[in-house]
């Protein structure tokens, strides 16, 4: 009873904050329950958590339970467009997790047979001196048939396929060779994709000369190279190509750096569960015909960051359920018809850093739900035009997000963004000198325009006319001289409008009529600061918009019911609009101080005409009527000889002297000077 009343003591000392943890006072309230079940008539008891197998993990390596989402190939499948990996696994509060650092061979053979059979990752980090190379069998894993996920990173390891891991589902090698042993039984009579494959672009089709580009493509006949069974089972082992058959239930698979510079179709073949895969910084220089046939369930693929120098449209057949295509920083220079298969359900294309000069007609008909494309690169300047008819983006119906770096193009004339009707953002960058009236005619979706550091200079008045869903609008880093007039007249809700570092001196009074305007920003320009600029205010020409906080409604037990991220505006100082007449001096100190330009002058609407009951407005076409009767009376009088003197203060001079000088007290004189 003693004890119990230590325990009890103990608990109200760590109630009124003496001890500080939840976690103790926890386990004290369980022993407490537990000396008292029999009083109380339950026993409460923690919940047992997964335990590794009682084996001793390495020296050399670290067993823990981790969650999945925390590996680094988890982090990389997160990192995608789209994530393919099993749910059931990424909800896995524990993995067993073991992660060894190898600095020899000695060590791996020391340690491959002492490590815990119930493991569902492995992660083998090589440290070693390169010229002590490490090989690891794939022979020598198949005893962890309960492995998931294996990675194996580090400049001198090698990992030789010998035996297929058909229970992984998950493989990340970084910076490691791929060997394929002489031993490892290769997929036979395999049949040739190209037997079924019945997709022709449109010039293929066609007899020889109908069809003509400026600047057409050259390809070698694909299937020129086709031998025979025995010669490419020859090949292989002289290369010692690498292939995952009978890998049967792998998702992931992720070469980076493993210098996996040539591919072939068999070297995905079965892998029917395969959903993303990612060759990146391998110098492949050319995809052979029917490379991913094997793989047909691709959902994303990366090849960037190799040597790509052309793309033909076999490379990539049969991925009909790809979603998310990675081909950024490669050296393709022309895309064409002939450059992709049919890929229906592509969601995102990412061709940027690629030094694309032309895109020819027909480039994107195969890719008909393609939200977000991106091209561009400092190597070349993509030649922004419309062939004949047709524009660089036809058929792209679905698409979202363009944004196009490093274009060149004179002027940005109508059509070049023919059929993109469903565009919401839309970013430039390059050189533009002039963009010419509805050259975003149709984009009547467009609500983020960014045609920033482009050195345009001209601007017609009808530019923007039809994008009436605008919200922010970019024009900074120019070389604009003046705003036509009219220009937003369209843009009713525009929120955020950059203007800074261009070369103008005086903006249109319409843009202060834009109703839901938050940020104008004018600084870096060389205003003329007059009396004109009295509507600048500082509540929308001195903020910048910070970065995007997120905000719930939240339900009575403080759970969030529905999310939406907000940016807030800040005020700014450094992007004050300042006077190049008064010697940079801040517009608004120039008007307060030096201009004593007054108050603003706020239009009142006519009022109007008064005739019969006073005080009751009348229609204009009711005016214009009763004016026309007054004219034909006055000319059916009989005019009088003698004339009577006009009244001065009745001439319209007298009125407008008495208006500028005094206000009138009258209020119908006032009504009658404004009527004037």
């Amino acid at each position: 009873m003693n004890g119990i009343r230590r325990i009890k003591r103990y608990a109200r000392m760590k109630m009124k904050g003496i001890v500080q943890g939840s976690k103790t006072l926890l386990i004290l309230l369980m022993l407490t329950k537990s000396i008292h079940g029999s009083a109380l008539g339950y026993v409460l008891r923690p919940m047992p958590e997964p335990e590794l197998e009682a084996r001793t993990c390495p020296v050399k390596c670290v067993c823990q339970l981790e969650a999945f989402n925390e590996l680094p190939i988890a982090r990389w499948v997160n990192h995608m467009a789209r994530k393919h990996v099993d749910d059931s696994l990424l909800l896995t509060t524990h993995t067993k997790l073991a992660t060894c650092l190898i600095q020899s061979q000695n060590e791996w053979q020391e340690l491959r047979d002492y490590l815990p059979m119930d493991l569902q990752a492995l992660i083998l980090l090589y440290t070693g001196n390169v010229e002590n190379q490490l090989a690891v069998n794939t022979s020598s894993l198949r005893r962890l048939n309960q492995l998931r996920t294996l990675e194996i990173r580090g400049i001198g390891a090698t990992l030789i396929i010998d035996d297929p891991l058909e229970f992984l589902q998950h493989a990340n090698f970084e910076q490691i060779r791929l060997q394929a042993s002489d031993r490892l039984q290769r997929p036979k009579f395999s049949k040739l994709p190209s037997d079924d494959y019945e997709y022709k672009p449109p010039s293929e089709l066609l007899p020889h000369g109908e069809y003509s580009t400026k600047y057409p493509l050259q390809f070698e006949d694909a299937a020129s190279d086709i031998v025979t069974y025995e010669q490419h089972i020859q090949r292989l082992k002289q290369t010692r190509m690498p292939s995952f058959f009978g890998w049967g239930r792998l998702e992931v698979l992720r070469i980076l750096s493993c210098k996996l510079d040539k591919l072939h179709w068999q070297m995905f073949d079965g892998l029917t569960q395969l959903r993303d895969l990612n060759l990146e910084r391998n110098s492949i220089e050319e995809l052979p015909p029917f490379a991913f046939s094997g793989a047909l369930n691709l959902k994303s693929l990366s090849l960037a960051h190799n040597a790509l120098s052309r793309l033909h449209y076999l490379g990539l057949a049969g991925l009909l359920q790809l979603e998310t295509l990675n081909l950024a920083d490669n050296q393709l220079g022309r895309l064409s018809e002939l450059s992709f298969p049919p890929l229906p359900k592509l969601q995102t294309a990412d061709l940027r850093s690629n030094p694309v000069k032309y895109i020819l007609p027909g480039t994107f008909w195969v890719m008909n739900d393609t939200r977000e494309l991106q091209m561009g690169s400092d190597q070349a300047a993509l030649d922004l035009r419309t062939w004949f008819i047709y524009g660089q983006f036809d058929s792209l119906n679905e698409l979202r997000t363009l944004i196009l770096g490093n274009v060149s193009t004179e002027t940005l004339e109508q059509g070049v963004f023919k059929g993109l009707y469903r565009l919401e953002v839309l970013k430039l960058r390059g050189q533009i000198h002039s963009i010419q009236f509805d050259v975003f005619a149709g984009m009547e979706q467009l609500r983020e325009l960014d045609i920033s550091q482009c050195g345009v200079s001209e601007l017609s008045m009808d530019a923007f006319m039809g994008v009436k869903r605008l919200k922010f609008l970019n024009l900074s880093h120019n070389n604009l001289t003046n705003m036509p007039h009219g220009l937003l007249d369209d843009q009713q809700r525009l929120e955020e409008v950059q203007l800074q570092g261009n070369q103008l001196k005086t903006l249109p009074t319409s843009f202060s009529r834009l109703p839901l305007v938050r940020v104008i920003r004018l600084d870096q320009n060389p205003w003329q600061c007059s009396c004109q600029m009295r509507y600048w205010k500082p509540y929308f020409t001195n903020v910048v918009r910070g970065p995007s906080v997120k905000r719930c409604v939240k339900d009575i037990n403080g759970d969030p019911l529905s999310c939406r991220y907000e940016a807030p505006y800040e005020t700014d100082k450094s992007v004050v609009p300042r006077c190049s007449n008064y010697n940079g001096r801040s517009v608004y100190y120039v008007l307060r101080k030096q201009l004593h330009c007054g108050d603003i002058k706020i239009l009142q609407p006519l009022s109007p005409i008064r005739i019969g009951t006073r005080g009751l407005p009348l229609p204009h076409w009711r005016k214009v009527e009763l004016q026309d009767q007054n004219q034909q009376s006055k000319k059916a009088r009989p005019r009088k000889i003698a004339h009577r003197p006009t009244k001065q203060r009745n001439t319209l001079q007298f009125v407008l002297r008495q208006q500028n000088h005094q206000p009138h007290s009258d209020p119908l004189v006032l009504e009658m000077s404004n009527e004037i």
